[in-house]
C-alpha cells in the first residue's frame, strides 16, 4: 500500500508541475495561488510515505530492506530514510516544496515560484529516472533488513542532515530572488531585505549543522579531533562561506544602495555551490564516512543539474553588467571593508573548492594519485582567515561612506595585542597561540567597548558584537587545544598492573571489562578511572558490533574537568590485554560554548526588530 501512494504521488507532483507550466489549471477554475499550494503540498507527500515505509519497516520497499533492520530502535528506522541516497533526495525535495510553501505567504510572484517549482521537478525527475526510492523488493517473513550504517547510528545523525539540509535548501530562496531581480531589471530595497531574511535563515542552519557535524565527528569517530577536512565537511563549509559573505554584502546593498550585483552573484554561486555538495557525496568520486557508496550513473543526473543552473547563472552573470553603474566609495569606509571581507570568505571558500576537487582532476586527467590533507588547509584557509579577524574588530565601528578618524584608539589597541603576544609566546613558548591572542585581543577588547557605550541603546549592534565576540573565543579555543593537548595509549594486560601513571599528576585505573547484549549490538565495555588532583574522573570506552553486518564501532568516552576534557577509545581488544587510547583536549568545551554562541547570536539577529 506504501508503495503503491508513495509512487503514485511521486507521479502525481511532476503531473501538477506540467498542470502549472502549461496553464491548464485555469480551465478547472482554480487561483493560481491555491495551485501553487497544491503543487508544493502533492510534490511533499510521497517523502512522508517513505517515512512511514522506514517506520513500520515495510520491506517490501527496497530502499527500506536495503537501509534499516526490524530491530533498530525506532528513532533510528526513521532517520534511516535520510541515510539511504534515495530517501536523502526526497528529502531535499519535501525541504524545496516546503520552502516554497513557506515562501508564498509572503510572496506571491509567480515567476519566482515558477522557478522553485522547475528545479524541484529537476531532483523529483532524477528520482524517477535514476533513484526511484519506491521500487519493489520481493521480502519474505524471515527478512529482517540489511541494516544502517553504525557510524550513523548516533543521536546526532537525526538531527544534523535535516539542519544541514535546511540550510543548504534555504540558498535556494536568494538564488530565486537573486535571478528574478536580474530577469526583470527590479533591484528594490524590498527584495533585497527579503534576501537577506533568507540567507540569515540559511546560515543559521548551516552554521548550526556544520557545528552538529563537527561534534559528531569528535564524538563518535575516536580520532580526537573536531574538524578533519573531510571532503564532506569541506562541502558543507564552501556555501556557509559565500552565504556569510552575502549577508555582509546585503548589509551594503540595503544600507548604501551599493555592491547590488556583487550580493546577487553571490546569492546565485552560494546556492550552486550546496547542490554541488550534494553532487559530490551521491557521485562516487569521493572517499569519506559521509558518502554514498552509489551507481556513478546517479552523478550524471546530479552534474546535469548543476550545469543547468551554471549555465542560467552565467547567462545573468552577461546580461547584469549593463544594469549597474561601476559602484564607487571612499577607500576608508564602512563599504570598502565590508567588501575587503567579501574578498577574502570568496577566497576561503576557493580554496577549499580547489583542495577538495583537484584530487578528483589529479586522478581523471593525470592518472596520478594526489592527496590533499590538513597541512594544505590550515596553511591557506588560516591565511585568509587571518585578515578577517582583524576586520571583524575594526570593521563595524567604521562609518559609512567615509570615515573620520576621531581618536587614535586603534593603534593603542593593536599595541596591546602585540605586548600580549609577545607575553604569551614567552610564557608558553607557541607561536600559533601567540598569534590566535594577536589577532583576537582587538576583538575583545572592540567587544567591551561597544557593550558597555551602546547597550541597550543600540541592540542590534550588540548581537553583532556577540557574533563577532564567539568567533574569537572559539578561535582562542580551537587553537590553545590543537597546541596543548595530549595522547597517550596505555596497555592493560590481564593478570597485570591495572594502574598505569597518565601523567605528573594523575594516574589512571582499570576497574572492569564486561559485555553486555543489546537488541541490535552486542558491546564491550571497559570501565576507567583517572585520579587527578584528588578528583575522580570516570571513562567508559566500549566497543559496538552492530546486526546483522557484524561490523565493530568504537565508541568514544569522555568526561569534563571544567572547560577541559578527558577523551578515551579502545584501540585493541585481545583474550590477555586492552589497549586503551586517553587524550587530554583542555578548553575543548570553551569551543563547544563558543559555537553554541555563534548559532544563538545568529538566530537573535533574525529574531531582533528594528
Amino acid at each position: 500500500m506504501i508503495l503503491f501512494f508513495g509512487n503514485f504521488f511521486l507521479y502525481l507532483s511532476l503531473f501538477c508541475i506540467f498542470i502549472f507550466f502549461s496553464g491548464f489549471y485555469k480551465r478547472i477554475k482554480l487561483s493560481e495561488i491555491n495551485f501553487l499550494k497544491t503543487t508544493y503540498i502533492v510534490s511533499a507527500i510521497p517523502f512522508i510515505f517513505l517515512t512511514i515505509g522506514f517506520a513500520i519497516s515495510d520491506f517490501s520497499i527496497s530502499n527500506v530492506y536495503r537501509n534499516s533492520y526490524i530491530n533498530d530502535p525506532f528513532f533510528f528506522k526513521i532517520t534511516s530514510m535520510w541515510g539511504s541516497h534515495e530517501g536523502s533526495i526526497l528529502l531535499w525535495i519535501f525541504l524545496i516544496n516546503f520552502f516554497g510553501f513557506v515562501f508564498l505567504m509572503s510572496n506571491t510572484t509567480q515567476d519566482i515560484h515558477k522557478q522553485i517549482i522547475f528545479i524541484s521537478s529537476l531532483f523529483l525527475l532524477y528520482l524517477v529516472i535514476s533513484s526511484n526510492p519506491f521500487e519493489y523488493f520481493e521480502a519474505n517473513s524471515n527478512d529482517m533488513g540489511l541494516g544502517l550504517n553504525p557510524i550513523l547510528q548516533n543521536i546526532l545523525f537525526v538531527i544534523h542532515p535535516p539542519t544541514l539540509f535546511i540550510g543548504y535548501i534555504g540558498l535556494l530562496i536568494p538564488f530565486v530572488l537573486s535571478s528574478h531581480m536580474l530577469i526583470t531589471k527590479n533591484f528594490s530595497e524590498e527584495l533585497f531585505t527579503e534576501m537577506l531574511f533568507w540567507s540569515k535563515i540559511s546560515w543559521f542552519f548551516l552554521t548550526f549543522g556544520i557545528v552538529l557535524g563537527s561534534y559528531w565527528a569528535y564524538s563518535e569517530l575516536g580520532w580526537g579531533g573536531w574538524w578533519f577536512w573531510d571532503p564532506v565537511e569541506n562541502i558543507s563549509l564552501i556555501p556557509w562561506l559565500l552565504n556569510t559573505a552575502l549577508i555582509h554584502s546585503l548589509q551594503v546593498s540595503i544600507k548604501n544602495n551599493q555592491l547590488k550585483l556583487w550580493s546577487l552573484n553571490i546569492a546565485l554561486y552560494a546556492f550552486i555551490a550546496a547542490v554541488f555538495g550534494t553532487f559530490l557525496v551521491r557521485s562516487n568520486l569521493i572517499i569519506s564516512v559521509h558518502s554514498f557508496a552509489s551507481d556513478p550513473l546517479r552523478g550524471l543526473f546530479l552534474i546535469l543539474i548543476i550545469g543547468y543552473l551554471f549555465l542560467v547563472t552565467i547567462k545573468l552573470n552577461l546580461k547584469s553588467t549593463n544594469y549597474f553603474n561601476q559602484d564607487t566609495f571612499n577607500l576608508i569606509s564602512k563599504e570598502s571593508f565590508l567588501l575587503l571581507n567579501n574578498i577574502f570568505f570568496i577566497a576561503a571558500a576557493l580554496t577549499v573548492f580547489i583542495g577538495t576537487i583537484y584530487p578528483l582532476f589529479s586522478e581523471m586527467f593525470f592518472q596520478t594519485s594526489v592527496s590533499i590533507g590538513a597541512p594544505y588547509y590550515n596553511f591557506a584557509f588560516n591565511l585568509l582567515m587571518a585578515p578577517i579577524i582583524l576586520l571583524m574588530a575594526f570593521a563595524p565601528q567604521i562609518q559609512w561612506t567615509k570615515h573620520k578618524r576621531k581618536n587614535n584608539h586603534n593603534i593603542y589597541i593593536i599595541i596591546i595585542s602585540f605586548i600580549t603576544a609577545i607575553l604569551s609566546y614567552y610564557y608558553f613558548s607557541n607561536l600559533y597561540f601567540a598569534l590566535g591572542l594577536f589577532l583576537t585581543i582587538p576583538i575583545f577588547i572592540k567587544s567591551a567597548i561597544t557593550f558597555f557605550k551602546l547597550y541597550p541603546k543600540n541592540k542590534n549592534f550588540i548581537v553583532q558584537c556577540l557574533c563577532h565576540l564567539s568567533i574569537a573565543i572559539f578561535i582562542i579555543a580551537a587553537v590553545y587545544t590543537e597546541q596543548f593537548d595530549y595522547e597517550k595509549n596505555l596497555l592493560f594486560k590481564k593478570n597485570g598492573e591495572t594502574q598505569i601513571p597518565l601523567d605528573d599528576n594523575s594516574i589512571i585505573l582499570l576497574q572492569d571489562i564486561e559485555n553486555q547484549q543489546f537488541k541490535n549490538y552486542q558491546k564491550i565495555l571497559i570501565s576507567l578511572l583517572i585520579l587527578k588532583d584528588k578528583t575522580e574522573y570516570k571513562l567508559m570506552p566500549s566497543k559496538n558490533i552492530y546486526q546483522p553486518s557484524g561490523q565493530v564501532t568504537n565508541e568514544v568516552s569522555t568526561v569534563n574537568s571544567h572547560l577541559h576534557q578527558f577523551y578515551a577509545t579502545i584501540s585493541k581488544v585481545e583474550s590477555d590485554q586492552v589497549s586503551v587510547n586517553i587524550v587530554f583536549k583542555p578548553l575543548i568545551n570553551l569551543l563547544w560554548i563558543s559555537a553554541i554562541m555563534l548559532v544563538f547570536s545568529i538566530f537573535l539577529s533574525i529574531i531582533k526588530r528594528k
